[in-house]
């Protein structure tokens, strides 16, 4: 596992040296706090007063925040094979309507209710070893109106550049330019990616798309998606962990999945206004079912992609490649209520919070760089995430606060950031024990803030030494 740089650099972004360096200690506060919540993340009340001043100030935008975090990821991607996965999240704050003013940057979450924003992110991995390389796109709106008509005549026949769903191809578009240096794109969405335009309009050929179906095609050869796979045969099956959530009602088990793969034409829809498209695109399909296991979030995914598939393996690649969705679902998991409590933030115009939030993301990513070099042996040099002072820090607490035994001892090169992950995850909560499930990033969040508590605690502790100690 590789570790890259993923802390934005403001030089030059806010076209103000006082503003960049207001930017750089905001960001370093939130890295190294359990929340996003400005006067718990700070140390005095000046401080906590520029912080505030920084957020609500006009002269910059959450555009020039979110350009810092392009650059950073631009920086690390260059002659890698680059999986880009999208999402989409809201963040509700109509518990706090009262303190946030009007027409600041809030509106519509839902259908005719909810107050808050929208979020699209995208976020980029290395396709070989999934390190994180950072967030190439980010968009942030708000409904102004009812989208309850989503499904009118009106709305379907609009452009597509004018709906919603277009925060898809936009964000594809941005991770195409953003990502030049890479040496392959690949571009991954659920359902609502499913869009005809976009198939024909980003894929090339060194970037490719892996879209969950959600419309049943018509092909140009006759018949559905769905129909053509039920009259083709499975290419065998493999074995799947899948990882208990009873938020999502979802079952801890290995799931043994039957896999199917076929090469299509679909046709231009209809629906689809936008002119000079082809009337038909050639693609591959990559079915994943579940057998022996009928529950209600048994795995069947119809997968649509630019990639190529001709033997099992290659299908397989596709369905692995599909299933890290679930590190950006844990990043917006990160930042709600559990994580970084965006939603409760304290300040008092939408404009402000929304730039909060785009600073909050290089805290997030940190926690899941941890959970992922847990257990990787050759995982990067601890140097690289902790300095000395906290490396030391944490040999104290490994040595006098985390009970160990045969059983619950730290197994990892006390030089690599394997080593510092297996105490953090004690710190959060996890017992240690090779028969417990891993920990999550939950976990490890919550074992950074202890951290981070316990440091500022051991560095007093060791001036008071000092000061003590002197003639």
């Amino acid at each position: 596992m590789e570790l890259v740089s993923n802390r934005p650099d403001y030089s030059g972004k806010l076209g103000d040296k006082r503003l960049e360096r207001r930017a750089e200690l905001l960001s370093n506060a939130l890295a190294n706090s359990r929340t996003s919540v400005v006067h718990k993340v700070t140390n005095s009340e000046t401080e906590q007063k520029g912080f505030y001043r920084f957020l609500n100030n006009e002269s910059f935008s959450e555009e020039q925040l979110t350009e810092a975090l392009r650059s950073r990821c631009a920086a690390n991607v260059g002659g890698r094979d680059v999986l880009v996965i999208q999402d989409s999240s809201s963040l509700g704050f109509s518990h706090l309507a009262g303190n946030i003013k009007e027409n600041s940057g809030m509106g519509l979450v839902g259908n005719k209710k909810g107050l808050g924003f929208l979020s699209h992110v995208s976020l980029a991995l290395d396709a070989h070893n999934e390190t994180m390389l950072g967030f190439c796109d980010v968009q942030l709106w708000h409904r102004k109106e009812d989208k309850a008509n989503n499904t009118t005549r009106v709305y379907k026949r609009q452009p597509i550049e004018d709906k919603e769903s277009y925060k898809w191809i936009k964000a594809s578009r941005q991770a195409k330019q953003r990502l030049s240096s890479a040496n392959s794109i690949i571009i991954i969405e659920d359902r609502e990616g499913d869009l005809y335009e976009q198939f024909c309009e980003i894929a090339d050929e060194r970037t490719y798309l892996i879209v969950r179906n959600r419309d049943d095609r018509r092909l140009i050869e006759g018949g559905t998606i769905k129909s053509c796979l039920g009259s083709v045969e499975a290419s065998g099956c493999y074995s799947i962990p899948i990882i208990g959530d009873k938020r999502k009602d979802r079952i801890k088990r290995i799931a043994r999945v039957e896999v199917k793969y076929v090469s299509v034409t679909i046709q231009n829809p209809q629906s689809v206004k936008t002119p000079g498209l082809p009337l038909s695109y050639r693609l591959n399909v990559v079915e994943a079912k579940e057998v022996g296991y009928s529950g209600k979030d048994a795995i069947y995914w119809r997968l649509l992609t630019t990639c190529e598939v001709g033997c099992l393996e290659q299908a397989v690649i596709i369905i692995k490649h599909y299933s890290q969705r679930w590190y950006i679902e844990q990043i917006f998991r990160l930042l709600k209520k559990k994580g970084y409590q965006l939603e409760s933030s304290q300040l008092q115009t939408g404009w402000a919070i929304r730039k909060l939030f785009v600073m909050t993301l290089s805290g997030v990513l940190r926690v899941m760089q941890l959970y992922l070099a847990y257990g990787e042996e050759s995982s990067q040099d601890i140097g690289e995430v902790f300095d000395e002072q906290e490396t030391a820090c944490l040999e104290a607490i490994q040595s006098n606060h985390l009970p160990q035994t045969a059983a619950t001892s730290n197994p990892y090169d006390p030089n690599k950031l394997s080593w510092a992950s297996w105490i953090i995850a004690r710190l959060g909560g996890w017992k240690g024990n090779v028969k417990q499930k891993p920990p999550g990033p939950i976990i490890f969040k919550r074992g950074l803030d202890r951290f981070n508590r316990m440091f500022e605690g051991w560095k007093l502790a060791r001036e008071m030494t000092r000061d003590v100690s002197k003639p």
